[in-house]
Formats: C-alpha cells, sequence, structure tokens
C-alpha cells in the first residue's frame, strides 16, 4: 500500500517487558532484520510512559529506568535507527479516568471511532499522593539531562510527544507537556540539537492552539521529528471534549497542513496515529489503515504534482 518506514514500541522487542523496560541488541536486531527483509525501515522506535513510571512518580527504580533508556538509545544508534520516542506523564492513566472520558462512538457508515469528554475531569482539587507539577517537571528533565546526551553520542534523535489529552490536568493530576510553550521549555532546559518533538496534529489541534503557528515555530528551529497525521472534530476549549475521526472528516484541511510541514521543510514522516475500525474491519484496524496511507499518499502526490 505504499508504506516505506516503520514506527514500532519497543515492548514489541523479545525480552523487553520482563527486563523492565530495557532492550538488548541481539532481539531489537531481529525487529530490525524482520523488518529490513519486507523492505521496511524503522523510523522511530518508541518508548512508552509506563517504562519511566517510578521516575515520573520519584519511587525506587528510576535509576534503572534511566540507565535504561540510555542502553536503548546506545541501541537505536547502532541498530541505525535514527529516532526514539518519550513521552509524556499521562494523569489519565494514573487518575483511572480513561474509562468515564474514553468511550468508542459511531461515525459515518457505522465505523468506530473515540471520543472524549473532558467535561467534569478538569479544574478538580489535586488529590493527596499525587506528584505536584514542579515535581513531574524536574522528573522529566531528569530523563533528559541522562538520556539526551548518550543519544547524541549515538547518533540519534529523542522525540517527545506530550500529553493526551492535552490539558494542565485531568482529575487534578497535573500533567507538564500539554502546550508550546511546554515543549519551548523542555528544549530550553535541555538545549540540544538532538532533541525535538513527535508533533501530533490531532494533540495539538485538540488543545486548541494553533497547530499551523506551531509548524512554523517549531519547523523554524528544527524540532520537527516526527508527525503524527490524525484530523479530529472540536477543541478542548470550545467543547471540552473532541472526536477523533477519518482524516477527511475532521475539522483541519490535511492537505493544507501537509503544506504546512513542506513549507518549513520537514523530511521526515508523517504517521496516520490512532486506529480506527472500519464496519468490515478486524481487531488490527487494517483496512482502517489502507484508507489513512492512500489518503496520505493522495496528499503527498498533491504536493508533488505543484
Amino acid at each position: 500500500i505504499g508504506v516505506d518506514y516503520v514506527d514500532i514500541t519497543l515492548d514489541m522487542v523479545r525480552g523487553y517487558e520482563e527486563s523492565g523496560g530495557r532492550a538488548t541488541r541481539e532481539a531489537l536486531d531481529e525487529v530490525v532484520t524482520r523488518l529490513d527483509d519486507a523492505g521496511l525501515r524503522i523510523e522511530r522506535a518508541n518508548s512508552l510512559n509506563r517504562h519511566y513510571e517510578e521516575t515520573f512518580l520519584g519511587r525506587p527504580g528510576s535509576e534503572r529506568e534511566i540507565e535504561n533508556g540510555q542502553i536503548n538509545a546506545e541501541l537505536c544508534g547502532r541498530l541505525d535507527i535514527p529516532l526514539m520516542g518519550i513521552q509524556a506523564f499521562q494523569a489519565s492513566q494514573r487518575a483511572g479516568s480513561l474509562g468515564r472520558t474514553h468511550t468508542y462512538v459511531e461515525g459515518r457508515g457505522g465505523y468506530t471511532h473515540l471520543k472524549v469528554d473532558l467535561g467534569d475531569a478538569l479544574d478538580q482539587p489535586q488529590p493527596p499522593g499525587t506528584p505536584s507539577r514542579e515535581d513531574l517537571w524536574e522528573r522529566t528533565l531528569d530523563i533528559y539531562r541522562n538520556i539526551v546526551p548518550v543519544a547524541e553520542k549515538a547518533g540519534v534523535k529523542v522525540a517527545m510527544h506530550g500529553n493526551d489529552p492535552p490539558v494542565p490536568s485531568i482529575d487534578g493530576v497535573p500533567q507538564v507537556l500539554h502546550d508550546f510553550a511546554a515543549f519551548d521549555r523542555l528544549f530550553s532546559e535541555v538545549p540540544s540539537a538532538n532533541s525535538g518533538m513527535t508533533f501530533c496534529v490531532g494533540t495539538r489541534y485538540e488543545s486548541g492552539e494553533d497547530i499551523f503557528e506551531g509548524i512554523r515555530r517549531f519547523g523554524a528551529q528544527g524540532k520537527l521529528f516526527h508527525v503524527h497525521f490524525r484530523n479530529v472534530r472540536g477543541t478542548i476549549p470550545a467543547q471540552k471534549g473532541y472526536e477523533e475521526v477519518m482524516p477527511d472528516e475532521g475539522d483541519l484541511s490535511m492537505y493544507r497542513v501537509a503544506k504546512a510541514l513542506q513549507d518549513t521543510g520537514y523530511e521526515g514522516v508523517i504517521d496516520y496515529d490512532h486506529v480506527m475500525r472500519l464496519t468490515t474491519d478486524g481487531p488490527a484496524g487494517r483496512e482502517y489503515i489502507a484508507y489513512c496511507v492512500g489518503h496520505m499518499r493522495g496528499i503527498l502526490q498533491s504536493l508533488d504534482s505543484e
């Protein structure tokens, strides 16, 4: 269907979860080789926020998690994986809010997509025992201060996704990487040409900020490393929620998004991101993926024709 690059999560690697989030060269090479045999190259190896949970929460085991991140960055360099992803602390998982705020609904023709309603999860008091905003900032920066220099030496870039949903707190649990200003702080506190962002179009639009201004702003800084090319309907400031919908029926013109990325000199991949289900789809959502890839390839061909 025209895919050249793939984005993996490190929990696909044999033995990774059992070791607490540490890959081995042999096991990671198995994944690289299998994909290479199919003519595919890994563009990003993504660690998930649970792989840094002890660090975010200030609990024993933090040193091991950070050491794991350093080793994983070194391995990415040895196996020519150019980008390693890091996820922010997600309050919705910590607060146990997902079952209440996230539901699946039917869209056009009966396909299934996500609807998020944050109406009663915003502006709540902070629960006892949860980390403070500044504690979360310091712990996030601690991860970066220790991993980014190793990634630099290995020739690997580090991409931060940020919070999803992009709000300051959920059910009172703080989040720190929810807007453009937070990314500015991250990049200024730990300056490095190898530190940038996964620019999630859907998340950034949901936040109510101007995604085109964000593309120009971070593109000019050379901080756009990876793009989640997802469309949504609604913003949190206006509707207290949003719906993740097919790429051609959300609020954004995805052609305009791609054109803005091209204009700023972005040369990375565009990733269809969250998978929905067509009415005849299986659990993996392969028909939906094929639909998204065809839509994106059409946009790229339209840009080329100009």
